[in-house]
C-alpha cells in the first residue's frame, strides 16, 4: 500500500506533463496553419463546366506549392519541437528527479500528428469557401485562383516523424555520455561511497 501510494503521485506528475507537452506541440498548428495560408501563392486552374469541375491549366509552379511549403513548414516545426521538447523534459528531470523522458516522447509524437491535421486543415479551411464561391460563379473556359490542397497527404508525418528523431538523437547522446538528468542529481545528491571516512581524533 505504501509503495502504491508512493507512486501516485509520480504517475500523476507524467500524466500531466504528457498532456501539457501534447497540447501546447498542437497547438503550434494553428499559426503554422495560418502561416501556410499567408505565403504559399495560388496556382490557376480552368473551369472545365458547370458542376465546378476544374483542371490544373495553365500549369505553373504554383500548382505544386502548397505541397512544398507545408512539407518544409513541418520539418522546420519537428526540429524545433523535437529540440524544445527535450530541453524542457531534461530540465524537469533534472528538477523533479523523475525519468519523463518516454512521457514527453509520448505527448511530443501525438501533439505533432495533431498539429499537422490542424494546420492542414485551417490552411484548406480558409481558402475553400472563396474557392467555392469564384468556381461558381465562372464559366466554364474561365481561369480562377485554387485554394490551397494538399494532395500529398504524406506531408502530415513530416512533422511527428522529424521531431521524434530529433528528441530521439539527443536521448541517444544523453544515454551515451550517462548524462540522464534524473540519475546524475541522485548521483550528486548521494553520498560518495569513495570519500574517505574521517578518522576520529585521538585521545
Amino acid at each position: 500500500m505504501q509503495i502504491n501510494k508512493a507512486r501516485r503521485p509520480v504517475a500523476r506528475r507524467r500524466l500531466v506533463v504528457g498532456a501539457a507537452t501534447l497540447g501546447s506541440v498542437a497547438a503550434l498548428g494553428i499559426p503554422l496553419g495560418l502561416l501556410w495560408w499567408l505565403v504559399t501563392p495560388r496556382p490557376s486552374v480552368t473551369v472545365v463546366d458547370g458542376d465546378g469541375a476544374t483542371a490544373p491549366f495553365p500549369v505553373s509552379q504554383a500548382l505544386f506549392a502548397s505541397e512544398g511549403y507545408f512539407a518544409l513548414m513541418m520539418m522546420c516545426a519537428g526540429i524545433l519541437c523535437g529540440y524544445g521538447t527535450y530541453l524542457v523534459q531534461y530540465r524537469l528531470c533534472a528538477r523533479e528527479r523523475v525519468d519523463l523522458r518516454l512521457t514527453c516522447l509520448l505527448g511530443l509524437a501525438a501533439g505533432s500528428v495533431l498539429g499537422s491535421l490542424v494546420a492542414w486543415r485551417i490552411g484548406a479551411g480558409l481558402d475553400a469557401g472563396a474557392f467555392a464561391r469564384a468556381v461558381a460563379a465562372a464559366e466554364p473556359g474561365d481561369v480562377v485562383t485554387a485554394g490551397l490542397q494538399l494532395r500529398a497527404l504524406s506531408a502530415l508525418m513530416l512533422w511527428p516523424f522529424v521531431a521524434v528523431l530529433q528528441y530521439g538523437l539527443f536521448d541517444a547522446v544523453s544515454l551515451w555520455r550517462s548524462d540522464l538528468p534524473h540519475q546524475r542529481e541522485q548521483d550528486v545528491s548521494a553520498p560518495s561511497v569513495d570519500a574517505p571516512r574521517s578518522e576520529p581524533a585521538a585521545r
